[in-house]
């Protein structure tokens, strides 16, 4: 893997984290929280 294929990897790996935060942070019930995590593992492994 390229320096910059690790590079833009990791970048896209950050947003994803920030914009996953961001949507926790946002959502007002724990059901839907529970459902952001549930799609957050999903896309993390």
């Amino acid at each position: 893997m390229s320096m910059i294929e690790r590079i833009r990897t990791r970048r896209d790996a950050n947003r994803r984290a920030r914009a996953i935060e961001h949507a926790l942070r946002s959502a007002n019930s724990p059901a839907v929280r529970n459902e952001l995590l549930a799609i957050a593992q999903r896309h993390m492994s």
